[in-house]
């Protein structure tokens, strides 16, 4: 891996630490500003990169750091009932990534096809996210979407349209500059 993907990686991988401690406690599971910080990640890293940023934070995570909301880490984190949010993670950035490797040449067009992959990636976090929500808490279907995923929908909406023009832009000002391909 060269030096530039390295420290795009690490800088990532600390913008979600900085961003996923950031919470609103509304219940069981907490607004953070975790998923706009994957969500900018796979869009301006792309899939492979935004997947090892994103790997990394989890990694800082699991050994204890307290990396996720509310300052809090350890592997228990991952097994608990939010841990399936934080996994999904992974999955979300490849996914973006890799719905957003080319873009149209339309500012407008590139920003709606961005917007797009990161509703799909937010979906993706709230499956999994509420099927171990479920498993653990022992929850049933319609009390865990009203618990963990129905609140959080306009944040997620907010989170994805500030993200695809953020990540848009960024992305753009990495690529002019020759810092990402």
């Amino acid at each position: 891996m060269k030096t530039k993907s390295m420290t795009l990686c690490a800088v990532f991988a600390a913008v979600m630490c900085v961003f996923c401690v950031i919470t609103i406690p509304i219940g069981p599971v907490p607004v953070t500003l975790g998923v706009f910080a994957v969500l900018l990640t796979a869009v301006i890293l792309g899939p492979k990169l935004g997947a090892i940023s994103v790997l990394v934070y989890i990694l800082l995570g699991a050994v204890g750091l307290p990396v996720f909301s509310g300052f809090k880490g350890g592997f228990q984190i991952l097994l608990g009932p939010t841990g399936g949010y934080i996994w999904s993670y992974i999955l979300m950035a490849l996914l973006i990534g890799f719905l957003t490797i080319t873009l149209p040449d339309n500012k407008w067009l590139a920003m709606l096809k961005i917007f797009t992959a990161c509703l799909a990636g937010i979906i993706v976090c709230y499956a999994l996210g509420t099927v171990q929500f479920m498993l653990v808490q022992k929850t049933g279907l319609t009390e865990s979407l009203g618990l963990c995923v129905i609140p959080f929908i306009p944040f997620d909406i907010g989170k994805a349209a500030a993200a695809s023009y953020l990540g848009f832009t960024v992305k753009n000002a990495l690529v002019k500059s020759n810092f990402i391909d």
